[in-house]
Formats: structure tokens, C-alpha cells, sequence
């Protein structure tokens, strides 16, 4: 919790981010950067943090690379990170911008690692905005929480992509709110026979399978239901499915993140909360925000693979117009895991950054520059469905490498 005594780690990096201007910027996203960069900076001295997944591997086995690094105890994680792709030619700052890209995709959609009988693992179930710790005691005794809040930390400090869709109730408890005014709703239970039953005391009418709600009750040490307590007994069921049976999982969450060096931050700008942990509709990429941050070719500075081109110049620009155009009637269009996908082939991850840069050359498919966050794309394309095709084939390819010739 909140009041818990600090670590040393934790000692030493609130005395340095004390006096910085994260605490008085007015503009949280600013103050978020501001005190990651400041943590960085005062660390990079330390022992650098090596993260090396084999993409040649089934996913299985890359899974349990991710898992097992972040699974080390007595690790500072404000270290320098370097990231490698064996088995890609990629390397810099592209590499590590995927890699926190795929540790935060994992968190959202599962990890191949059967814990279980699932041969993917969630380690927070339910529906979008209503995400809670998933219940499964392996997940538990495997530390998978710590790990969670390792993963989103680490991956905020290094400006990655954030952890959307977590309940606001569990944020809540996870920052230590009181109990008796978590926002808890019926959305946030993932069970749906618990939220059949708390739907049915909650209501007025007649109550029916008594037994199975009764049984339910006594599991959790809660009074057999009837007219008088119905209402009351609903509130309680409610907020023991979604935040008293995810406690030790939270606490270990909260672990987690503390061992990142960011609780420092939550506390005293609550205001960074919500970037940390945005809602999903927050957390989609609309077709203008990409659009917004592409730099365009120049008609003059088309740069070439293999040779410096010396046709007529009108057939270069009429080239740059064309396939430039092709672009962005595919942002127009795509769908949101696509537009995902292309900032993810194009950059590292689903963020987009201020300068998304665009050269058109000779090539035979689309290529990313990730370091240099730059897209790369054939000026021999001269109808949108072939252009299409192959721009969807190469940026399928960034979640197993970077499509780089």
C-alpha cells in the first residue's frame, strides 16, 4: 500500500526526482515525461538490462523469454535497456520500442503459456474498460502479477505504449483508494452466473434459484439471501467478486509497479493516473492522429535505394503524388487493428510519434526504418489494390519482426 515502507531503490530515486519540475508542469503527459527521463538519465550509469527474444522461435517459447526477464527479483528496471531480435536484421531504439510494444500486446491479449488448461493466458479478463486481475491461483503463485505491473511500468518509463481498459475499481484499490467508495459496477464481474445473481437481488422481482445464490453466500462467508437484505446482499457479492477474491492480486500488481520506480510519480500527480491507465476508446489511434504526425516526401529530396534517379522529373513527382496518395487513402480506410499494426510495422509500437517520416524508392515492398521512424514505400505501384496487398502483407509481419530487407 501507499504507507508501506519503501525499498532502498525506491529511497534513492525519490531523493533524486525530488527536486524536479515534473511536480509543478501543468500538463501530466509533459510531467509523466519529465520524471521517466529524469529517473533514466540519473541511472544510466548502472548496469545495462540486456532483453534478447529469438523471433524464430514458436511463440511459446518467446512468450517465456518476455515472462522469465521479467520475472527477476532485485532488479533495477530504471537501468539502460538494450532489446535484440535474433533472427532479425533490425537493431537501436526500433528494437526496444517494439519489444515494450509486444510485452504491453501480450499483457492485452494473452501469453502462450498454459496455466491451466488454456493454452493462452490472460492475466486480466472481462470486458473492455472493466479489465480485473484474473482469479486463476497459478497466476498467483507464479508471480504473473509482479510481473504485469514490472511490464507496465517498465514499458511507461521508456515511453511505450500504456495498459488500457483496467476497471476504474481497480485502479482505485491499486492506488490505494478506500474501500467504501470504489466505483465498482456490475460490468467490472467477468463471472456471468455471479452477475445473474447480484442481478437478481438487486431487482424486485421474485427470487429464484435460492440454493445456488445461498450456496454462493456461504462460500463467501455472506448471510442466505431474502427480502430484507436482497439489495444489500447484492452490493456485497458484487464487490467480493470483483475486488475482494483480486486482492492478493492487486497487491502483487501494485508490487510490480513500485519496483519500476513510478509509484513515486502516482502519488503526487494523480493527474498521470489516467495516461498510465487510459480508457480503450482513449487509447485507439484514429486515422488523423497518424496523419497529423507523417512528414511527407519532398518532390525535390526523393531518395532512391540503389541510384540517384535522372529521369524527367515531373515522372518522379507524379511517382511521389501517386503512391503518397495510396497512403493515406489506406489510413483513411483501415481498420483500427490495422492502423495498429502499420504504426507497429512503421516505428516499433502503436504510439505514434511526432515525426512519422515517408521516402518513396525504388524497392520491390514496403520497408520500415524504425529507428529513424520512417516508412519506406515502392514507387512501382500504380494501382491502390496491388499497393493494398502488399502494404497488409508487410505490416502483418511486425509482430513476429520488422519486415526489413
Amino acid at each position: 500500500m501507499i504507507g508501506s515502507v519503501p525499498t532502498e531503490i525506491e529511497e534513492k530515486e525519490e531523493m533524486i526526482t525530488n527536486t524536479t519540475e515534473w511536480k509543478t508542469v501543468s500538463d501530466p503527459k509533459q510531467a509523466g515525461l519529465l520524471f521517466s527521463q529524469d529517473l533514466l538519465h540519473s541511472n544510466r550509469d548502472s548496469k545495462s538490462l540486456f532483453l534478447s527474444v529469438d523471433i524464430r522461435q514458436d511463440k511459446e517459447e518467446q512468450d517465456r523469454t518476455l515472462v522469465t526477464f521479467y520475472k527477476r527479483d532485485n532488479i533495477r528496471w530504471t537501468s539502460p535497456l538494450q532489446c535484440k531480435l535474433q533472427g532479425d536484421v533490425a537493431t537501436g531504439s526500433g528494437v526496444n520500442r517494439h519489444m515494450m510494444s509486444t510485452v504491453i500486446f501480450k499483457l492485452m491479449s494473452g501469453f502462450h503459456i498454459k496455466f491451466g488448461s488454456a493454452a493462452v493466458t490472460k492475466i486480466f479478463e472481462g470486458e473492455p474498460d472493466h479489465l480485473i486481475p484474473s482469479v486463476l491461483d497459478e497466476l498467483l503463485d507464479k508471480n504473473m502479477f509482479t510481473v504485469a505491473g514490472r511490464m507496465i511500468g517498465h514499458s511507461f518509463l521508456h515511453n511505450g505504449p500504456r495498459f488500457p481498459g483496467l476497471s476504474p475499481a481497480i485502479i482505485h484499490i491499486l492506488l490505494g483508494g478506500p474501500l467504501e467508495t470504489t466505483p465498482v459496477t456490475i460490468q467490472d464481474c467477468p463471472d456471468l452466473d455471479i452477475r445473474d445473481a447480484v442481478n437478481m437481488l438487486d431487482g424486485d422481482a421474485e427470487l429464484k434459484e435460492l440454493d445456488a445464490i445461498h450456496q454462493l453466500c456461504l462460500s463467501w462467508d455472506l448471510p442466505a439471501p431474502n427480502v430484507t437484505n436482497r439489495k444489500w446482499l447484492s452490493e456485497k457479492l458484487l464487490l467480493h467478486a470483483v475486488i475482494e477474491r483480486t486482492r492478493r492480486q492487486i497487491n502483487q500488481f501494485q508490487k510490480g509497479l513500485k519496483e519500476t520506480g513510478l509509484w513515486h510519480l502516482l502519488i503526487h500527480r494523480r493527474d498521470v493516473i489516467p495516461i498510465l491507465f487510459p480508457r480503450e476508446s482513449e487509447a485507439e489511434v484514429t486515422p488523423q492522429m497518424i496523419l497529423d504526425c507523417i512528414t511527407w516526401p519532398s518532390f525535390i529530396t526523393v531518395i532512391f535505394d540503389s541510384y540517384k534517379i535522372e529521369d524527367n522529373v515531373e515522372s518522379d513527382v507524379m511517382d511521389v503524388c501517386r503512391v503518397s496518395g495510396y497512403l493515406k487513402i489506406f489510413i483513411e480506410n483501415a481498420s483500427q487493428a490495422k492502423l495498429k499494426s502499420l504504426i507497429k510495422f512503421w516505428i516499433g509500437w502503436e504510439v505514434p510519434v511526432t515525426e512519422m517520416k515517408v521516402e518513396i524508392v525504388e524497392a520491390t515492398l514496403p520497408t520500415a526504418l524504425t529507428c529513424f521512424e520512417k516508412l519506406r514505400l515502392p514507387r512501382h505501384y500504380n494501382a491502390y489494390n496491388t499497393f493494398h496487398q502488399d502494404l497488409c502483407a508487410c505490416i502483418s509481419s511486425s509482430y513476429s519482426g520488422f519486415g526489413c530487407a
